[in-house]
């Protein structure tokens, strides 16, 4: 059953939420565990990664016949997103991103396309694009694998992603324990307290130079 609705945020994003409902998907344990089990080949700088995907799609196409279709528009994108050109934590983290794709918990969920009403296809590149854009550039996608915080938040930035949330989690709750783990939230929210820190120095300094203008009035008036 879909859950509550939650702040307003552009889709794929590890930013807030767009108010689009979410379904609830595999378990956060099952995804951490698959990230310890990443193939050496997905954090290969070498490898092509569109391939990577091209590959996985088809093999989901086989569980799923019918729906994991990628038109030339989406394999474009996929191009763009992780292809060659791309920084390498982006590729690796597009990789990554299909590894989990490719979970069997997550593609025999009843109610995965509910997570998806634009299709497969903008459903995968905004799930790609959150892991390789949102959140490699922050947090090196090799922790993803080898750290358990990296493990957690990589985890939960998918599901967010994909429109999902934890198994036995309500909204509320994911998204306070996303908040926990987020580097890019962790981030804003410094970002937030400097420029609030910022706001008050300056304030005080003007604060300052008003009464020293205010006292040298006074004396000069004497």
């Amino acid at each position: 059953m879909p859950a509550d609705t939650t702040s307003a945020g552009p889709v794929g994003s590890v930013g807030p939420r767009s108010s689009r409902p979410t379904v609830e998907g595999p378990a956060l344990a099952v995804l951490v565990q698959r990230l310890t089990l990443t193939p050496p080949d997905v954090l290969d700088p070498g490898v092509h990664v569109p391939a990577l995907v091209g590959d996985a799609v088809d093999l989901l196409a086989l569980s799923v016949p019918g729906w994991w279709q990628l038109d030339a528009h989406a394999r474009t994108a996929l191009d763009r997103t992780c292809g060659a050109g791309a920084p390498a934590a982006s590729r690796a983290g597009a990789g990554i991103a299909v590894w989990l794709v490719r979970a069997p918990e997550l593609t025999r969920l009843p109610h995965l396309r509910e997570a998806a009403p634009d299709g497969p296809a903008a459903w995968l590149l905004a799930v790609v694009d959150a892991l390789a854009h949102d959140l490699a550039p922050v947090r090196d996608p090799q922790t993803w694998v080898s750290s358990p915080e990296g493990r957690e938040e990589a985890a939960r930035a998918f599901l967010r992603a994909a429109r999902l949330r934890p198994a036995g989690e309500s909204d509320a709750v994911a998204e306070d324990r996303w908040s926990a783990v987020s580097t890019v939230e962790q981030r804003r929210v410094d970002r937030e307290m400097a420029e609030e820190v910022r706001r008050s120095e300056e304030l005080a300094k003007a604060l300052a130079a008003k009464r020293a203008a205010e006292a040298a009035a006074q004396y000069a008036n004497y």
